[in-house]
């Protein structure tokens, strides 16, 4: 595909020519990953009863969103534990945190930035998940 077929030069998907008796379900999310530079991402499924698959799916997606807004609830009162012995936000915390800190193995210290960084991708996925749409054709 050349680059004037294709202006944008964004990754191209092949999708498969529909199939007969089938629908498309087509669910959207915005992804505000950096790393993609906020595209929307598409996810096409075809399914024989596209209505039930889209509930299933997006009972799935409620339940994981269930999930991890409560993993966030904990990790919260683990970092807030941390914060307050600390007398340090973990966003502060993980900004001043170096690969020097870590020699003498203070455990509390890698513990905590390991809770920061679970945090952090809680909250990705939680935002991801709840941005999702779905439209069946």
């Amino acid at each position: 595909m050349s680059s004037k077929d294709n202006p944008t030069n964004l990754p191209q998907v092949n999708a498969a020519p529909p199939v007969a008796g089938f629908t498309t379900a087509t669910a959207t999310a915005w992804d505000n990953n950096s790393e993609n530079g906020g595209l929307l991402t598409e996810v096409i499924l075809r399914s024989a009863n596209a209505p039930h698959a889209i509930a299933a799916i997006s009972e799935a997606v409620r339940k994981e969103v269930a999930r991890i807004e409560q993993s966030i609830v904990h990790a919260r009162h683990r970092l807030e534990h941390f914060e307050v012995l600390y007398n340090v936000s973990s966003s502060e915390f993980a900004e001043r945190f170096t690969a020097e800190d870590l020699q003498g193995g203070d455990l509390e210290y890698v513990e905590w930035i390991g809770e920061y960084q679970l945090f952090q991708h809680l909250l990705q996925d939680l935002t991801l998940l709840k941005s999702l749409t779905y439209v069946a054709e």
